[in-house]
This record gives C-alpha cells, structure tokens and sequence, in this order.
C-alpha cells in the first residue's frame, strides 16, 4: 500500500517535470491532477494556468495560440474535450466540464469574400469565453467565442452555446435556449 501510494506520487511528479520541461508557459497547480494523456500546450508564450486541485482528464486537449486558458480551483475537464483560445477562455471554481466538450474563443473569418484569398488564409474572429463558477457543461455540448455562462449555470449535452447563459440558467437544443432555472435553496 506504501509503495504504491510512492509510485503514485513520483507518477503525478514526473508528469508535472514533463509538463513543465516541454510546456514552460502552462502552470499547473501544486494539487492539480493531470491524468496521463492530457495535452497542455502554450503556443507564443501565451500563458494556461491550472489553479490547484483541479482535475484535468486522458485526451484532454487545451492550446493557448496567442491567448491564455485559465482553470480555476477544483475544476474537473472530462475526457476527450478540446479548449482553444486565441483571445482568452476563463473557466471559474468548482466548474465541471463533462466529456467530448468544445469551447473555442474564435472562429474564421468567414463573413466577408476577399479574392485571391483561401478561405483558410482569411484570419480568426475572436471573442473570451467566461464559464463562471459552479457551472457545468453536460457531454458534448460547443461553447463558442464571446459567451459568457453565468454562476451556477447549467449546460445541457450536447447544446450549441452561441449566447450568453445567465446565472443558475438551464440552456439546451442548438441553438442553446432556456429550458429552466436552478431553483436556489437555503439547505
């Protein structure tokens, strides 16, 4: 039982070392729990930061390009779920993020025709996301750029986020619309 508690920890440490010899620019949490197969990557020397005792799962993928991802206490990111951020995507405390979940701070800039120009050379639109605390966004649902989810908020599986979820809002379909209120209780 003692070793094994030993080949643990000397696991969580030796991840940590690897995270910060190839990914400098994320900083993980002293109590975050990075499980193998997670992928931290700062591009540009942009900054993620991953506050303690979160909890960040196998496929996980977070690259922040010329913008920061912020994680905040006891957060748990399921398996299999993508952030990218170009402009900033924040997530607050004690948020749970489900499996297979998209948020992205950006799309192509694909309102305006220009010749001579690819579709994929036409530059990003970007905006922050804001998952505020206590949230949590259900199994496959997309959260994208400029939506801000409030306190408490929920996100049903599968939705399409394309506005703003106000706070203890229950959001679902694609679009995300209102479907109820977390009713809030003194007990």
């Amino acid at each position: 039982m003692i070793i094994a508690a030993l080949l643990r920890g000397a696991e969580f440490f030796l991840r940590r070392l690897l995270h910060r010899i190839l990914s400098p620019e994320v900083v993980v949490g002293r109590e975050a729990l990075s499980i193998a197969g997670a992928s931290l990557r700062g591009i540009n020397h942009m900054c993620s930061e991953i506050a303690s005792r979160g909890m960040l799962s196998r496929g996980l993928e977070m690259q922040a390009q010329k913008g920061s991802i912020l994680v905040g206490d006891r957060s748990f990111i399921g398996p299999w779920t993508t952030i990218a951020a170009k402009s900033g995507v924040s997530i607050g405390r004690d948020c749970l993020i489900a499996e297979r979940v998209t948020i992205r701070d950006q799309d192509h800039a694909i309102a305006e025709v220009r010749p001579g120009v690819a579709l994929a050379d036409a530059g990003y639109v970007t905006a922050p996301v804001r998952i505020g605390d206590g949230a949590w966004i259900a199994a496959g649902a997309v959260v994208l750029k400029g939506v801000s989810i409030g306190k408490g908020a929920v996100v049903a599986a599968n939705a399409v986020v394309v506005a703003d979820v106000g706070d203890h809002e229950i959001v679902g379909g694609i679009p995300a619309k209102c479907i109820g209120m977390r009713k809030l209780t003194d007990g």
